[in-house]
């Protein structure tokens, strides 16, 4: 269905599989075998609206992932797992490639589990979220269609996200599951954005003391210049600006001293 390629070459030399990814192939594999041998007792781990939430049966909302409609629907799951969450998980790291997933999966199952009235399986709504982080992060890679068609990822990922919001609208009654593909875009834009905005945070906040430090209001060298003022002057010739660069130094150095005091 899908192949990949960046936007100069064909890439023909795939990133290995992460320990992640090889776990949900593996276990979602064993689930379809459970599925053929004992369907009864597979029957029990499938999301139902009617059930888990009333019946607090919420490990519903993980085993469902791993449950699916017969071999199409695995395989197709499946490959787009193994297509894209390779390099997502190189990019991330396993730990961080588990929790969106999950985050994704489990946000989809919630959604369905709210608005939905029918059984529900599949991995399609933490498919659909990992399918919106490649386009976030490779935007302008190219994903063949079906082999053939070339379309840049941020593209399908809109053309996507815009069907499966008109599908959910309509309540096509196709057997689908549209409102759990889109949940799990919409959960995996929510991790996304909390992830882009505490890493900015975080950048700025660096970015500050690194200012500060060589250079800035707060860099040693200002402050020996105040200190030295006030042995030579006296307090009452700092400015205002001088004294509380002064109590914030003050501050700064007696909580790195001193760190019970926080």
């Amino acid at each position: 269905m899908w192949g990949g390629r960046n936007s100069r070459s064909y890439s023909y030399g795939p990133p290995p599989l992460g320990q992640g990814v090889v776990g949900i192939l593996a276990v979602t594999g064993f689930f379809f075998l459970v599925q053929i041998v004992a369907p009864g007792l597979a029957n029990s781990f499938v999301l139902n609206p009617r059930t888990v939430f009333a019946e607090l049966k919420l490990y519903q909302l993980v085993t469902y992932l791993f449950l699916h409609d017969g071999f199409f629907h695995l395989f197709i799951n499946l490959f787009v797992l193994f297509m894209f969450g390779r390099e997502l998980e190189i990019r991330w790291g396993t730990g961080k490639f588990l929790l969106y997933y999950f985050f994704c999966g489990i946000g989809s199952g919630v959604l369905t589990g709210m608005f939905s009235q029918y059984p529900v399986v599949g991995a399609s709504g933490a498919i659909y979220g990992l399918l919106l982080a490649y386009g976030v992060l490779f935007p302008n890679r190219y994903i063949l269609i079906w082999f053939v068609l070339p379309v840049k990822a941020k593209y399908l990922v809109v053309i996507f996200a815009v069907m499966e919001f008109f599908a959910t609208m309509r309540n096509t009654g196709d057997g689908i599951s549209h409102i759990s593909h889109l949940g799990g875009m919409v959960f995996g834009a929510v991790l996304l954005a909390i992830w882009h905005f505490g890493k900015t945070a975080h950048h700025k906040k660096r970015s500050a003391i690194l200012h500060d430090l060589t250079g800035g209001p707060m860099s040693p060298a200002n402050i020996d210049r105040i200190l030295d003022k006030v042995m030579r002057d006296g307090v009452e010739s700092l400015t205002p600006d001088e004294k509380e660069i002064l109590i914030r130094a003050g501050k700064f150095y007696d909580k790195r001293n001193h760190p019970e005091n926080r």
